[in-house]
């Protein structure tokens, strides 16, 4: 599924990821004639207009995005086939571009896709942290790419993260009234086997790790959570499947106490992910 399908406007506080309009066009077109930004940048040219960016914004699978920041255009990306961003230098050093990428990549892995390629020259120290922090691993092979703005081929890297990778750094926690849940791992085998007889979601005891592993969050409207209480102490799991949700306790105890919240919880979560879907 491509940015094009998901919701056109995504807010994390005094930041906002938009589609290009025309009043844009002078504030991006200097932003990427700037040489220290349009150093980093491999197909931007001395002479740059940003309409190009809004023919790219048309190709099938990609998305340009405006950030802004209390209103004010501070840069943008392009996520598709490949991830490539920038801000205006005055910008630099506060997190915002790490804000607007969890954004944006979140965004792209709330439905199945294939990992993300981001490609870094080497010398960019702050985008090459940048790119490890949200969980992109480097390639083991260096490569040459021309910059049309030197006019010669430079040494970069590609940097590469997978969907699973993305849900394993930055997993859901669904907070209700009496408990938390959060995705199921493989390391909660043993707990989830002290389920009681008659109230396992899996066929056999010997199906457990291909179970968690079928029905692992990846980002979608699917997965299976574990549910603790406020000692963190797990009491049972929820399965979901898009509008269906089960739920399993470990005692009749928890159950009485903690159905109603968590299925309530649920309801919500799943509701609000839909509705941005």
């Amino acid at each position: 599924m491509s940015m094009h399908e998901i919701a056109p406007l995504l807010q994390d506080g005094d930041l906002r990821l938009r589609p290009m309009a025309e009043a844009d066009l002078p504030a991006l077109t200097g932003q990427l004639r700037d040489p220290q930004v349009s150093r980093w940048l491999a197909v931007v040219t001395p002479a740059f207009d940003a309409r190009e960016l809004m023919a790219h914004d048309a190709h099938p699978g990609e998305c340009v995005r405006v950030i802004e920041q209390d209103g004010a255009v501070i840069g943008g990306l392009c996520i598709g086939s490949t991830l490539w961003y920038w801000l205006r230098p005055e910008s630099w050093g506060h997190g915002l571009m790490r804000r607007a990428l969890t954004l944006a990549i979140a965004a792209r892995f709330r439905h199945a896709a294939p990992p993300l390629i981001a490609t870094c020259h080497d010398d960019n120290v702050a985008s090459r942290g940048l790119l490890a922090g949200l969980g992109f691993a480097p390639s083991p092979v260096r490569r040459r790419l021309f910059f049309q703005g030197s006019q010669r081929s430079e040494p970069c890297r590609d940097y590469i993260l997978a969907p699973e990778q993305w849900h394993l750094l930055h997993p859901p926690q669904i907070t209700t009234t009496t408990a938390t849940l959060r995705p199921a791992l493989q390391k909660d085998a043993p707990a989830i086997a002290r389920l009681p007889a008659g109230a396992k979601l899996w066929p056999e005891d010997g199906c457990l790790a291909d179970f968690i592993e079928s029905y692992r969050f990846r980002g979608d409207l699917k997965g299976l959570f574990t549910i603790e209480d406020d000692n963190r102490r797990m009491i049972g799991v929820a399965l979901v499947n898009e509008d269906r949700v089960h739920l399993r306790f470990l005692t009749d105890e928890d159950d009485a106490r903690h159905r109603a919240g968590v299925s309530e919880g649920l309801a919500t979560w799943v509701a609000a992910r839909a509705a941005r879907a």
